[in-house]
């Protein structure tokens, strides 16, 4: 049965080939921003001990942002189990808004937020470029040899 917990630092280290496999390390630059994962509030799915996944996320003014939302193994649902743990502590700290950005080739993560009601609320045309000053690492091919180019914000009002 997969369990929902928070992330402790003692995660760190189970988290970071995770982390270094989705994003080159465990810095992740969003909407001009970098944020290092280990240092982030998060959630962690196991079952019998073994990690299905994180997320970690940043609150910020009357919303919180999803900064990384990781599945070691796909469609077993710890994704979705991990978008809700997020979504009830947003409601809790009484957040009106939660948003998260994925780049345009995560063509995967685009197909499961709007499944999710999520909305995409904006495009941010040639963002990565500006990321890549913050974070040289950034690939420029993504998924299914697509350039990585624009961030996509989706977003959920609570």
């Amino acid at each position: 049965m997969m369990t929902i917990r928070l992330k402790t630092a003692a995660d760190d280290a189970r988290l970071m080939p995770l982390w270094t496999g989705h994003f080159g390390s465990s810095v992740v630059v969003s909407r001009g921003r970098v944020h290092d994962a280990r240092d982030l509030d998060g959630f962690v799915a196991e079952e019998g001990g073994v990690l299905l996944g994180a997320a970690t996320f940043a609150p910020g003014g009357s919303g919180m942002e999803i900064v990384t939302l990781d599945s070691v193994v796909e469609d077993r649902g710890a994704g979705a189990a991990l978008l809700e743990a997020v979504t009830e502590r947003a409601r809790e700290a009484g957040m009106r808004r939660l948003w998260l950005v994925t780049t345009n080739d995560n063509i995967r993560a685009i197909r499961f937020y709007q499944k999710r009601g999520w909305d995409l609320c904006a495009l941010h045309r040639d963002a990565v470029a500006q990321a890549r000053k913050l974070k040289p690492k950034i690939p420029l091919l993504g998924n299914d040899g697509i350039p990585i180019l624009h961030e996509i914000e989706f977003e959920r009002l609570l």
